[in-house]
């Protein structure tokens, strides 16, 4: 079996799970998303092809569930194959290196995704992440990963990005509070939007002390905004 069907049986995966776990059927997920049952059914079913970015935010929305998630159906991030990690359908990653070493993603705290920014505007992006491992996390960093995650969609000759990641942060690296199991950690960063209309991203990781990755290409952390003047 390639590896568009695993994906596209992930993806079916996914969203019956999500369904239960919400208490949801199809067609509540479809209304919440914006979209129509039977174009939702067609994204299940690998017959609609190329969703527009904003289409799998909204859905991603609906499910509860990360956007990059969904981009990995659709997208190739390099350095991050996509028949690698499974996706988390809680947000929760274990460590790569220490499986009691356990993170979950709790909240965009500002700036939600697709957020409406004027050109040039300078806005702090907060994230609400948790240790629910037994591992105190200590020394660790959040850093900018652009130039390994590049969101792009395969074409006729190659890739073809779909989100620029040129969003300008005040930094390319924040320092995570040490955290103790239980207890959650707000990260946030800086950032400064273009000066043109656009839609724009900046992806970043969790790093240890020594600068390795703590979890697997399915939990990063994410900022998605559209730039958009008066």
């Amino acid at each position: 079996m390639n590896a568009s069907v695993n994906r596209q049986d992930e993806l079916r995966a996914v969203l019956a799970r999500r369904s239960r776990e919400l208490g949801k059927t199809r067609a509540d997920i479809a209304r919440d998303a914006g979209l129509s049952r039977t174009y939702l059914y067609a994204l299940a079913n690998g017959s609609a092809r190329d969703p527009s970015v904003r289409t799998l935010v909204n859905l991603a929305r609906a499910l509860q569930v990360s956007p990059l998630l969904l981009f990995r159906h659709y997208a190739d991030a390099a350095g991050a194959p996509m028949s690698g990690a499974p996706l988390l359908p809680t947000n929760r990653a274990f460590g790569l290196h220490d499986p009691e070493d356990v993170a979950v993603f709790n909240a965009d705290l500002t700036m939600p995704d697709h957020a409406l920014v004027l050109p040039g505007e300078a806005f702090r992006k907060v994230w609400e992440v948790q240790n629910v491992g037994n591992v105190p996390w200590r020394g660790r960093r959040l850093v900018r990963v652009d130039d390994d995650y590049v969101l792009a969609r395969r074409a006729e000759g190659g890739l073809r990005a779909v989100l620029s990641p040129s969003l300008a942060s005040l930094h390319r690296e924040i320092a995570i509070p040490d955290t103790l199991p239980g207890q959650p950690a707000q990260i946030g960063v800086d950032f400064s939007a273009p000066s043109e209309t656009c839609t724009v991203a900046s992806v970043w990781r969790i790093e240890d002390a020594q600068g390795h990755p703590c979890y697997g290409p399915a939990f990063l952390c994410h900022v998605i905004v559209t730039v958009m003047a008066r």
